[in-house]
C-alpha cells in the first residue's frame, strides 16, 4: 500500500500593520518583524509576507528606510496606501479592503493552504467567513484587548493566537 504524503502546509501572512501597531505602541515595545515572521510561521512553508499601512504624503525617510529593511532583509512585500492629506479612516479603510481582496484572491489562486491575519479588527468578519467557505484555514494573531468579539466566536480557539503572549518574544 502506497504511503500518503502530506503536503507541509503552506502559509500566507497578512499584516494590518495600523492595528498592531498601537498594541505595540500600548505595551511600549519596538517589535522586531524578522522574529515575528518566525514565530508565526513555525516551520510552515511561508508563501509570501505582506505588510499594509496607510501612510500619509510625503513618506518620512525613517519610515522609507524601515521598509525598505524590511523588503529587503525578511522578505515583507509593503502595501502601502497612500493619501496626501490624513484622513485617518479613509487610509484604514483602504488598508481593510486590500488585505481582504488579497486575502479571497489568493485563496481562489490556491496560493496557500492557511491565511494567517495579524489583525483584530472586526471589519475581517466577512473575509474569515469566506476563507471558510473556501476550504481554507485562517489563523489570527492579535491582542487581547483589541480582538473583536465576532472574529473571536467565529474562529477555533487553536486558530487564535494572542501577539500579548509573545512580546517578550518579538522584542528588539
Amino acid at each position: 500500500m502506497a504511503k500518503k504524503v502530506f503536503e507541509m502546509d503552506r502559509i500566507i501572512i497578512f499584516i494590518d500593520n495600523s492595528n498592531i501597531f498601537k498594541g505595540f505602541r500600548k505595551y511600549n515595545i519596538k517589535a522586531d518583524y524578522e522574529k515575528l515572521k518566525n514565530i508565526i510561521t513555525k516551520g510552515r512553508k511561508l508563501q509570501g509576507i505582506f505588510l499594509y499601512e496607510g501612510v500619509v504624503y510625503p513618506m518620512s525617510p525613517e519610515k522609507k528606510k524601515w521598509y525598505e529593511e524590511l523588503s529587503n532583509r525578511s522578505g515583507y512585500m509593503i502595501k502601502a496606501s497612500f493619501n496626501k492629506i490624513a484622513f485617518k479612516d479613509a487610509i484604514e479603510k483602504k488598508v481593510d479592503i486590500k488585505i481582504a481582496i488579497d486575502i479571497i484572491s489568493l485563496a481562489h489562486e490556491n496560493a496557500y493552504d492557511t491565511a494567517v491575519l495579524v489583525s483584530g479588527d472586526g471589519d475581517f468578519l466577512p473575509v474569515v467567513k469566506k476563507v471558510k467557505e473556501l476550504n481554507k484555514n485562517l489563523e489570527l494573531w492579535a491582542f487581547r484587548y483589541s480582538l473583536a468579539n465576532a472574529l473571536k466566536e467565529k474562529l477555533e480557539q487553536q486558530n487564535i493566537n494572542y501577539l500579548d503572549g509573545i512580546l517578550s518574544e518579538i522584542k528588539m
